[in-house]
């Protein structure tokens, strides 16, 4: 099945796409209009944004089927998508400059059989993206394994016991460590791939596969890994939106290892 499809090809149109979608967003940041909730926690900006994108995707005359944030699932034929129109919501209603777009392709139904996507910033800074085999970027340069890894930590924590666990165990792992939750997972844990942080950690339990599956398959090809709260490699279904519960990611799968052993015998 996955001769059928050119993974760079793929990443190209997840780039354009998802750049254009976050452009399109951005034009209208602050704009009560665009920020006014129709349902829900779903806001005006989400649809307008999701429905670019499938009106985008069907340009490129690619059959796709897949799950959107809005949409839910849809189609029944082509190749697997993942679409989050629009990753920190919250932000962008509150006109704070830190939110993204996300499309992914995966060749089934499985995070684990991703093999393009892109995470586009809405405000500021180049979109992440990669192709299974072909490499992860940062806007048009390929990104080579860092060789040193900032001292930062993304990490979301609702419970008290929970908060006091990860400071132990983060501290642990790194005494000089800085602490910071910015309100976009998919963009944060691109940022822990590209050595901008040494770990992602979300420990609510509510994460979506369409939040985090562009920016996790971005993660495996630059050379880390996601995890869940059982130390098992993340995976989840394609076929409808799910949670995927706690996410612990790093480009160092040894850390996330001993993260996850650390907050659950602390």
């Amino acid at each position: 099945m996955g001769a059928a499809y050119d993974y760079e090809d793929l990443r190209r149109i997840a780039v354009r796409v998802a750049g254009e979608a976050a452009g399109l967003l951005r034009d209208h940041a602050c704009d009560s209009r665009y920020t006014r909730k129709v349902k829900g926690e779903t806001i005006v900006a989400d649809k307008i944004s999701e429905d670019y994108i499938l009106d985008a995707l069907r340009g490129e005359n690619l059959k796709v089927r897949g799950i959107s944030e809005e949409k839910g699932p849809f189609g029944d034929e082509g190749i697997f998508v993942a679409i989050d129109p629009l990753d920190g919501s919250t932000n962008y209603t509150s006109c704070i400059s830190w939110a993204s777009v996300s499309i992914a392709f995966a060749l089934n139904n499985t995070m684990e059989s991703l093999v393009a996507g892109a995470v586009a910033p809405v405000f500021y800074g180049n979109t992440f993206s990669f192709s299974k085999g072909g490499g992860c970027y940062y806007g048009g340069r390929r990104l080579a394994r860092p060789k040193t890894v900032s001292r930062l930590v993304f990490a979301y924590v609702e419970d008290a016991v929970k908060a006091q666990k990860l400071i132990d165990a983060v501290k642990h792992i790194e005494p000089e460590v800085k602490i910071r939750g910015l309100g976009s997972a998919a963009l944060e844990i691109c940022y822990v791939a590209a050595g901008r942080a040494i770990l992602f950690a979300d420990l609510r339990g509510r994460l979506r596969n369409i939040d985090i599956a562009a920016a996790v398959g971005f993660l495996r090809e630059c050379g880390g890994e996601a995890y869940d709260s059982k130390s098992a490699i993340l995976n989840s279904s394609l076929e409808n939106i799910e949670v995927v519960g706690d996410v612990v990611a790093s480009l160092d799968k040894n850390v996330a290892l001993e993260f996850l052993k650390l907050i659950g015998t602390t």
